[in-house]
């Protein structure tokens, strides 16, 4: 991720100490930002009152998102919950816009037999899901109301999931999981392209439960709770599950490599977070390549990891699951390790007790 980015991100996320460069050329976006806070809240109102018509499916939906731009822990909530719908036998499908696909239209990630694409042409994400869980449907593409009938109608879901839904106001939701990040919520709490938020934040209050993750939850709360609505908080963290190595096929115990020099990279939306489970867990990381979100890896950013590996000299790379599943056969001389993450949650029985409420 260039330095620029990495300044105009900062400012519009809230962080103090930015480039006076970028705060001014944020502030110059600032009408566009309002404008478009104002075309949003128009939107969802025409909705809210019929006169854009939305659809229900036939079954069950429930919808991940967030109000903000970058990463808040949508994934690993949706691993936890295709496991929970799962245990009372009901069958979960994913659904989702498929973010940085080679075809926007509707694609069958994975039937549920154990067919599953690659990523590319399949986005990150939904590949990823779908070598979690084979037997789940997981389609992408842009008119999720089509992907929503085609994985009822032919890979026979009784529930669906629709990751990144909060927006999509054509679906009509039975559950809206709405997540923000701990750390900074509302980034500088104005709209893009000024700010880090989709939407205006009073939207939030159509939300059914909200859940806040990342390092700072206390902190975190009480900004959403400063919203005085009447949503239940829930909170959760990402944890560390386990450590892949894709070449050995088989998991690395933390104290065999934690005293070693580690070399990480990610192309994920809030990559804080994953320098945050890093140093928390205790892995002496000497560097960490950046990149954006979605990265589609090519020879380019392999030869900036290799350069980075012949500089520093390290005995491990480590990356992200997502980032492992578009790598290929990706060899770089040293051995590569996934870091696989878990989203803990405070009160897991209670948060989906209230979701199990609005869908059965």
């Amino acid at each position: 991720m260039n330095n620029f980015k990495v300044s105009i991100l900062d400012v519009l996320r809230g962080k103090k100490n930015v480039r006076i460069w970028a705060k001014i050329l944020v502030l110059i976006l600032s009408p566009l930002g309002f404008i478009y806070s104002i075309l949003m809240s128009i939107r969802r109102t025409l909705f809210e009152k019929n006169i854009f018509k939305s659809k229900s499916l036939l079954v069950p939906v429930i919808s991940i998102g967030n109000i903000s731009l970058g990463g808040t822990g949508k994934t690993p909530v949706i691993v936890w919950l295709i496991k929970k719908i799962i245990d009372p036998g009901l069958n979960p499908a994913v659904i989702s816009r498929g973010y940085r696909s080679v075809d926007s239209s509707l694609t069958i990630v994975s039937d549920g037999k154990g067919n599953v694409l690659t990523s590319p042409p399949a986005s990150d994400e939904a590949v990823m899901l779908s070598r979690l869980f084979p037997n789940v449907p997981i389609v992408t593409g842009t008119d999720r109301i089509i992907s929503g009938d085609k994985v009822i109608s032919e890979l026979n879901a009784d529930v669906v999931l629709v990751d990144d839904g909060f927006q999509y106001l054509k679906l009509r939701r039975n559950f809206d999981l709405l997540l923000f990040h701990g750390k900074n919520p509302f980034g500088n709490g104005r709209v893009f392209p000024s700010g880090f938020l989709r939407e205006p934040v009073e939207s939030s209050k159509n939300a059914d439960a909200f859940l806040v993750t990342g390092e700072d939850k206390e902190g975190g709360i009480q900004k959403v709770e400063s919203l005085n609505l009447p949503v239940p908080i829930f909170t959760g963290e990402l944890v560390v599950d386990r450590i892949f190595c894709p070449e050995k096929k088989s998991n690395i115990p933390l104290e065999k490599i934690k005293e070693s020099k580690i070399l990480a990279f990610s192309g994920i939306g809030n990559p804080d977070s994953f320098d945050h489970i890093l140093n928390k867990s205790g892995f002496s990381i000497v560097d960490h390549l950046k990149f954006s979100d979605h990265t589609v890896y090519n020879k380019k950013y392999f030869l900036r990891i290799s350069r980075k590996i012949e500089s520093l000299n390290p005995e491990y790379i480590i990356t992200t699951e997502k980032d492992e599943v578009k790598l290929g056969d990706l060899q770089l001389g040293i051995p590569l390790l996934v870091l696989k993450v878990e989203m803990k949650f405070d009160d897991p029985d209670s948060l989906f007790q209230t979701i199990l409420e609005k869908i059965l």
